[in-house]
C-alpha cells in the first residue's frame, strides 16, 4: 500500500481520496513525536495529560492521569514525574510494561504508546529532573527523597484520527532501528 492510499475499511473511495488529508505513513512517526514534544511543554495541549495504564497484579489493570514532562524522539523516551511512594511505583517495578493514552480534542487525535517503564528515584536522572522543578512543584513531593521519574521507552505506537469523514488508524512498531508503520482497521 502506498503511503497515500486510503486505510482499509476507512470508507474513503479512490475518487474521494484526493480530498482527504491522509497522513504519510513514512512521516507519521516524526509527526507523532513532534506532537508529544509539544504536549510535554504545553499544559494547554491535550497530550500534556495522558492516562498511564499499568497492572496492579496480573489480570488487574490500573490507570491514572499523569503529566508528560519530556519527550525524546531520538531515544523513544517519555518522562513522567511521580511521588516515590505512589502505588504505581511498586506496580511498575514489578510489571514494567505500560500503555500511555494521549488524546487531543482539538486535533481529534489519540495516540497509545506501549513501552517499558523504569523507575528512577535518588539517582542521576531524578536529581537532574528535581533541579529543573519550580519551587511550587517541589512542594508536591515533600522533598527530593520522595521524588521519582518514570522513564518509558516506547516500542509501539497506535495512532487514531477520529474524523467524521472516516476514522484513520495506523500502527507503528520499532524494529531494526526504525519505525515500521502500517494502516490498521479502526
Amino acid at each position: 500500500m502506498s503511503p497515500h492510499s486510503a486505510p482499509p475499511g476507512s470508507g474513503v473511495s479512490a475518487c474521494s481520496q484526493a480530498t482527504q488529508d491522509l497522513p504519510d505513513l513514512a512521516a507519521l512517526p516524526a509527526r507523532i513525536w513532534q506532537t508529544l514534544v509539544q504536549g510535554s511543554g504545553d499544559p494547554a495541549h491535550g497530550f500534556h495529560w495522558p492516562v498511564l495504564a499499568s497492572l496492579r497484579q496480573p489480570g488487574v489493570p490500573d490507570a491514572r492521569t499523569v503529566v508528560l514532562r519530556h519527550a525524546d524522539p531520538a531515544g523513544r523516551v517519555l518522562l513522567i514525574h511521580s511521588h516515590r511512594r505512589a502505588g504505581k511505583i511498586g506496580q511498575l517495578q514489578a510489571r514494567p510494561p505500560v500503555c500511555l493514552v494521549f488524546h487531543d480534542t482539538a486535533s481529534r487525535t489519540q495516540v497509545r504508546a506501549h513501552g517499558e517503564a523504569t523507575v528512577h528515584a535518588q539517582d542521576a536522572l531524578s536529581a537532574q529532573a528535581w533541579q529543573g522543578l519550580a519551587a511550587h512543584s517541589r512542594g508536591l513531593y515533600q522533598g527530593a527523597d520522595d521524588f521519582a521519574v518514570l522513564r518509558v521507552v516506547v516500542g509501539e505506537l497506535d495512532w487514531l484520527l477520529l474524523d467524521p469523514a472516516g476514522h484513520r488508524r495506523a500502527g507503528l512498531r520499532w524494529s531494526a532501528g526504525g519505525w515500521q508503520s502500517s494502516w490498521l482497521e479502526p
